[in-house]
């Protein structure tokens, strides 16, 4: 939605709009995720794409979450120097924040061997990421999603997540799992469940 709105203003032959409180043309001080990006940038979460853009529509990778995550938590430098994963290059901006997730039991990889850094997190991976950097607290309540079911990896986390306010789902009945996360979604997340 940043996008097209944004497009919509160039297109009505007006400048780029500037934001007082995030800093990024593309993030209007109105939308549900300004105080979450914000945040994210003056902590050192992400930054931009570049100086003056966040895209709030781009897609995130399991990459690039995990070390949203991991610089959210501190930079916390892993104790175990062994990568598990033949496609973690050492040279890689993510080796460290993978390392760290493994040894803190946020992820295990897709396999023994690979943890996929370029595919899509999905709503129900970020749920569990997020409920596994929390120390897997009990979830409580009635699970009000149908395309949840109680037997899922994630069935647990996503009913930690609504019971936290960090997700309600796409809709009253549903969670979409399978679905992708933006950017602007992931740093909300982020946001509700570190701040």
């Amino acid at each position: 939605r940043g996008q097209v709105v944004t497009f919509l203003w160039r297109l009505a032959g007006q400048p780029e709009p500037t934001n007082s409180e995030s800093g990024f043309a593309d993030v209007m001080d109105n939308a549900y995720y300004t105080k979450a990006v914000t945040w994210a940038a003056e902590r050192g979460t992400t930054t931009g794409v570049d100086d003056t853009h966040f895209a709030p529509d781009a897609t995130v990778t399991r990459a690039q979450f995990v070390t949203f995550l991991w610089r959210a938590a501190g930079c916390p430098q892993p104790k175990n120097r062994t990568m598990p994963f033949t496609d973690v290059p050492k040279s890689s901006y993510f080796y460290d924040a993978v390392l760290w997730a493994v040894e803190a039991g946020i992820t295990k990889g897709t396999s023994d061997t690979k943890f996929s850094p370029d595919d899509l997190c999905t709503r129900a991976q970020i749920a569990v990421f997020l409920w596994r950097s929390e120390g897997s607290p009990l979830a409580e309540g009635r699970n009000p999603f149908a395309d949840v079911a109680a037997n899922a990896y994630y069935a647990d986390a996503v009913l930690w997540a609504v019971a936290e306010d960090i997700t309600m789902g796409t809709s009253r009945t549903t969670f979409s799992p399978d679905d992708t996360c933006t950017r602007a979604q992931i740093v909300t997340f982020l946001w509700r469940c570190k701040k």
